[in-house]
Order: structure tokens, then sequence, then C-alpha cells
């Protein structure tokens, strides 16, 4: 299958999607978390990224490209930056983002979340690249670009997921403190770290995995709900009255005794799990 008609496949399942949500669900109140709705939207999010994927020339990129190459394989620096790389990712998000991540009362199904977090993370990943291959397309040093492409990044990400993501696709899974643990420990750092990574080595493939390793860790970490899970009875997402409003993130009275917010040594839920 070219690239071509792929895109072209992603492209009607993209309209499809905006079709059918805006059909069934565009005038729904979201006074609670809607698991089918959520994943209406984020499959519409999916789309948009591989397209974007598509057009900046990622995509191609990224198949036909070598993983590595011989001689990064016979270079240490390539090695230890990889070897670091990934074990960061792990730790961050593994370890330290899914730690801070309130799940509340929602069941796991892993398989599911870990699905998501593939979705997620591939198309994520892609966007991440389309925006550094755009800049790139400007004559100006490579700095230059990466300056650009994290300053876009660093403007995009945190207001997609304030003003959108964290509230009509991810289903609660902060606090006003993790928040800030989650942008300062993981995300920042995860995105310095491999534009770095990137501009020194044009690791495509590696680049997106990368955030996929990332993505499937959130999902499983934050225990993203099947679509056909049925609506949280839990509205616990605080949104600012500014306009566009902001999520905050659960607020609690006391998180080191609230039952939903397991960021000491030793806590456990009311059910244990």
């Amino acid at each position: 299958m070219s690239l071509t008609i792929f895109a072209s496949a992603i492209a009607i399942l993209g309209i499809s999607l905006s079709i059918n949500h805006w059909r069934n669900f565009k005038n729904k109140e979201w006074d609670q978390y809607y698991p089918i709705r959520a994943w209406s939207r984020a499959g519409i999010y999916f789309c948009f990224c591989y397209l974007m994927s598509y057009f900046s020339g990622g995509m191609a990129l990224i198949l036909n490209s070598p993983i590595a190459t011989e001689a990064q394989f016979q270079n240490d620096n390539w090695l230890i930056y990889t070897a670091c790389t990934v074990s960061f990712i792990v730790i961050a998000y593994a370890g330290v983002w899914s730690y801070f991540t309130p799940v509340f009362e929602r069941k796991k199904n892993t398989l599911m979340s870990a699905l998501f977090g593939f979705l997620w993370g591939s198309s994520s990943g892609q966007l991440f690249l389309s925006i550094w291959l755009f800049a790139s397309m400007i004559d100006w040093p490579i700095w230059a670009a990466w300056i650009a492409t994290f300053t876009v990044l660093s403007m995009h990400q945190p207001n997609w997921h304030n003003i959108y993501w964290d509230h009509y696709i991810a289903p609660e899974h902060d606090t006003p403190l993790t928040q800030v643990i989650k942008a300062l420990g993981c995300h920042i750092p995860n995105l310095a770290i491999n534009l770095t990574y990137l501009a020194l080595y044009d690791n495509y493939f590696i680049f997106v995995s990368l955030q996929v390793i990332a993505c499937v860790s959130a999902g499983v970490g934050m225990r993203f709900p099947a679509p056909w899970a049925a609506p949280s009875t839990l509205n616990l997402a605080a949104r600012t009255n500014k306009k566009p409003p902001r999520c905050t993130g659960y607020i609690s009275e006391d998180y080191k005794s609230d039952p939903y917010t397991p960021y000491y040594p030793g806590w456990k839920s009311p059910n244990n799990s």
C-alpha cells in the first residue's frame, strides 16, 4: 500500500469520525466523563496528526530511513545517548508519571489502555516530528530550528492539554501538584532531550517510538478506559472560570489522606488496588 493510499484512508476515516461526532455528540452536555465520546474526539486528533506527518514528509522518513545506521552502532556517543534517552522515558513515564497519577475508581483494562497509548504516542510523535521538519525547511542553523520547534511545542502542548485534551479526552488523572511534577520531571525534559537526539542523529523511527513508549506507559498508568466502558459516576475534574477554561486537576483538601491521591509511600486505595 502506497503512502498516498494510506493517507487517503486516514483522511476518509478522520472525516467520517468528524461527521459521526458532530451528529451524535456535538450537543451533548459534558457533565461527566464519557469514554465513547473521548475515543471519538481522540480518533479525530490521531487522524490529523497522521496527515500532518504525511504532508510534512515525516511518515516517509519514518518508513524509508534506517532505524539506525551501521556507523551509529559503532559510535559510543550514539549508543550512550540512545540508552540514556530510552532509560529516561521509561523511568519518567512508567515510573514518575504513573506514580503521580490518581486513577480514582477506574478499572484496569491494560490491553485497551495500551492500544490507546500506542495511537496517542504514534500520532503525537509524528506531530512533533512534523513541526521539526517544517522548521527545518527554513534556511537557518539547526540550533535555530531546534529553538523554533521547542518554542512551538512548548506553547502548543500545555494549552492543548489544559484547555481540551485533559477535559474532553483523557479521564481526570491529575491534581495541581502532579501537573507541576509531570511538566518539570517528564514533559519538558522529554521534549528537550528527544529534540536534541533528533537534531544530532536523525533517527526518525526511534524518535517517534520513544513517544509511543511514553504514551503507552501513560495510557496504562491512568487506566484509560475502553470506548465501551460506562460513563464515570465521578466528575472530579475542576476547571478555572477563565475563557477558555483550563483544567486544574482534581482538588483535594488533604492529598496525604485522600483516597484517590497515591503520592506517599505505603499509600493504598480503599480497595487496595
